[in-house]
């Protein structure tokens, strides 16, 4: 219902109010960076979840940057969202058809993740803009306890925009809103979500194909995120 009043509400009146497409793409991601915070601190102050922050990297307040992180539950983009004023999100075609979805994922000028090298493009675009692009590299949400397989399009788009990615791994503490499990279907107690944000990962195609330096900076973002699960389970 938030996003359907953000597409129907907030941007006609930004459409009108804005000079150009990325003044009001950017106007229309601080709206809904301040809906995702006032349903965060709802959820928080209900007592349905509680989150935190850690780690020895930061979430950037402006770009040119890349963030990537895993996705166990329905809500991480929520939360992370919540914490970047402005984020360009590469989301699923499906949303551009959907009556509740279509109106926010327009407005903000998200980018379709069926579109191959368009998208790629376009995120590459972005980060020149001096923007914050946001990726999943699963593609979707991960399987319960673990991470699903690994796209390229992150390493991609980190290569040729030449900048380094920021991984942010995300825990949930007992596990709710996981790939699989209704959204009604919630833990009798608090969920606690950790966003560990860590230092940046290089991206370095020197002297390699670019197939050959996505695959490595692919198995890279990988390796990084199991460490971290792996000490978060620990």
């Amino acid at each position: 219902m938030g996003a359907l009043l953000l597409g129907v509400i907030a941007y006609p009146v930004l459409a009108l109010v804005s000079r150009s497409a990325e003044q009001r793409e950017v106007r229309m991601q601080r709206a809904i960076h301040h809906a995702f915070r006032m349903f965060v601190g709802f959820m928080r102050g209900v007592g349905v979840i509680a989150v935190q922050q850690v780690g020895d990297g930061r979430l950037p307040k402006a770009g040119p940057c890349l963030v990537i992180a895993n996705h166990p539950s329905l809500i991480d983009y929520v939360l992370l969202g919540s914490r970047l004023p402005q984020a360009d999100v590469v989301v699923k075609r499906a949303h551009w058809t959907n009556p509740f979805t279509r109106g926010v994922v327009r407005g903000a000028g998200y980018i379709p993740n069926d579109s191959g090298e368009s998208t790629l493009e376009a995120c590459v675009s972005r980060l020149r803009a001096g923007r914050v692009v946001l990726l999943f590299p699963e593609g979707t949400r991960s399987p319960r306890g673990g991470l699903g397989p690994f796209q390229r399009g992150a390493a991609h788009v980190a290569l040729a925009a030449r900048l380094p990615a920021v991984p942010v791994t995300i825990t949930c503490e007992p596990p709710g809103l996981m790939r699989g499990q209704p959204w009604w279907d919630v833990p009798a107690t608090r969920m606690l979500y950790t966003l560990r944000v860590g230092e940046p990962i290089r991206s370095e195609a020197a002297g390699t194909s670019r197939a050959r330096a996505s695959r490595a900076l692919t198995a890279t973002y990988r390796e990084t995120f199991e460490k971290r699960l792996g000490r978060a389970e620990g």
